[in-house]
């Protein structure tokens, strides 16, 4: 399947069923490989903010995507956290990050409606741990776990 294929699948089943708003991207890398930002950018009602520590993937994304508000740097502590902190969906491709927005759901801080993990070594860590708060794993895509918040 292509990602263009992928993306229509995620858009009709699961991001049309979240309310639009904030969507953070963390450790986005280029911002075109793998990411959901980049299309959920083209779309009317979502505001994407990135952050990535890596200063050549950071420079990547910048041209790639000029208009994203760019962070440098990680999120990992949401107790911390100075921006709007209702997120209505996450993605990260750190495991740093991933253990921050698990840690912040389980505090309480933060309640996204779809959250994506990055999982290449494919073990059930981030499922436990995500159904653990409350969420219901609902698609992988090339070692990408996305979750739902579980509707009571």
């Amino acid at each position: 399947m292509t990602k263009e294929g992928f993306f229509r699948i995620l858009q009709n089943h699961i991001i049309a069923t979240v309310q639009t708003g904030d969507f953070y991207e963390l450790v986005v890398g280029d911002g075109l490989v793998g990411s959901l930002g980049s299309w959920l950018e083209q779309m009317e009602g979502w505001k994407v903010e990135a952050w990535e520590h890596r200063p050549i993937p950071r420079r990547n994304i910048r041209q790639h995507r000029p208009s994203t508000l760019l962070h440098a740097g990680r999120l990992t502590d949401w107790s911390r956290q100075e921006v709007a902190i209702h997120p209505a969906g996450i993605t990260t491709r750190g495991a740093r990050e991933a253990s921050g927005v698990c840690r912040a759901i389980g505090e309480g801080l933060i309640r996204p409606a779809l959250v994506g993990i990055w999982n290449p070594s494919r073990r059930p860590v981030w499922y436990r741990r995500m159904r653990r708060r409350g969420y219901r794993l609902e698609l992988v895509w090339h070692r990408m776990e996305f979750y739902r918040v579980k509707l009571p």
